[in-house]
């Protein structure tokens, strides 16, 4: 009994990746089509990501035929960003490059306060809000742009693919970000049509505006996916745009934490019980019977887990190939499996979060409270 739930499990999680991979060949035959009259690109930023730079200036390459600006917007003068933004500013003077720096505004998160006055200087009513560390081809405005031309979409997200990771940390970063992202994120929004993937989407300023602004998002601990439910309610159709990629360099032991109590908060906060327990027992099946078979020597629990840990791994290794990484970070996904759900215990027990150097509790309806 244990083999055989384990072997149809596996099959289960198996079955994403041809989900995935009809998801992923939709977002690149996505080809450009007519474009807005102007484009105002907003750019969320704290600190340094890997490459900076060269994500930076890769909006600043862009085919376009239609006026557009970049939107640099800060927290703090004293950024070790703001030089990289200036160098641009001297290398790029075709494009229209424009810096707004100001204190978070309460009780808005930091990247939502930034999107915030990014938004209040934008002059065009298309919006591209993007995070710092994404880096695109020349045509993926012209693509992601043109999307909104559906007077029914109200909401496009690109579809972000997170590579060159370095060292232990980065390639447990890069891997829950890529699972959460293209195993179970792009196959279920591509049948059923749901959700905001984040990192970079197309939205018109009129839109936003109707669904409250950032003022409405502001606070959620997921901004991306309560703006995609506001849009919906709002009556709109959402969309996946083009694929777009983040590298992802090194990380700390602190940002892969981070990211994995963000995942456990999100869980247990932001899905009901009736989705929560079953994701848990299908994702993670084989973590206590290959514990208990090894602990209690009865072989049968021990196979019925490796079965099921099997199609994990062959599905992640699979996806990870096709999004275009080595897929050498998924031999580690039992560990980064472990230290999730290591994680996910403790935060349970604190409902404490670290993010940015700032610790958070988040409530009932997913809203982040500054500790």
């Amino acid at each position: 009994m244990f083999v055989i739930l384990g072997l149809v499990l596996g099959s289960f999680i198996f079955a994403h990746y041809f989900a995935f991979a009809y998801g992923l060949n939709r977002c690149r035959s996505i080809k450009k089509g007519r474009e807005p009259r102007g484009i105002s690109v907003i750019k969320p930023v704290k600190g340094l990501d890997d490459g900076a730079y060269e994500n930076f200036a890769s909006f600043c390459k862009q085919e376009l035929s239609v006026p557009y600006e970049l939107i640099f917007s800060f927290q703090d003068p004293e950024d070790p960003a703001l030089p990289l933004v200036k160098r641009l500013q001297e290398e790029y003077p075709q494009v229209e490059i424009r810096v707004t720096v100001n204190p978070v505004k309460a009780p808005m998160t930091g990247k939502s306060s930034n999107l915030h006055y990014g938004i209040q200087m934008a002059k065009y009513d298309c919006l591209i809000l993007s995070d710092a560390d994404m880096r695109v081809q020349p045509d993926f405005i012209a693509r992601i742009a043109s999307q909104l031309n559906d007077p029914k979409l109200g909401l496009v997200s690109a579809l972000p693919i997170h590579v060159g990771a370095r060292g232990f940390w980065g390639l447990i970063y890069m891997l829950q970000l890529n699972a959460t992202i293209l195993a179970q994120w792009l196959p279920y929004a591509t049948v059923f049509k749901l959700g905001v993937a984040g990192g970079t989407i197309a939205i018109k300023k009129q839109v936003i505006e109707e669904i409250g602004g950032m003022e409405a998002i502001g606070d959620y601990l997921v901004e991306d996916v309560k703006l995609g439910l506001l849009v919906k309610e709002a009556g709109y159709q959402l969309a996946i745009g083009p694929e777009i990629y983040s590298p992802v360099g090194a990380k700390t032991k602190e940002d892969a934490i981070s990211l994995l109590a963000r995942g456990a908060i999100i869980y247990r906060k932001m899905l009901h019980l009736a989705l929560e327990v079953p994701y848990l027992f299908v994702a993670y099946y084989y973590f206590p019977l290959i514990l208990l078979g090894l602990v209690l020597m009865k072989p049968i629990l021990f196979w019925a887990g490796t079965v099921h840990l099997f199609g994990k791994m062959l599905t992640a290794f699979l996806i990870s190939r096709r999004a275009g990484t080595s897929g050498i970070e998924t031999l580690l996904l039992p560990v980064m499996d472990g230290i999730f759900l290591y994680v996910y215990l403790q935060t349970l027990r604190t409902g404490v979060l670290t993010w940015r150097g700032m610790s958070y509790q988040v409530d009932r309806e997913g809203r982040r409270v500054r500790v």
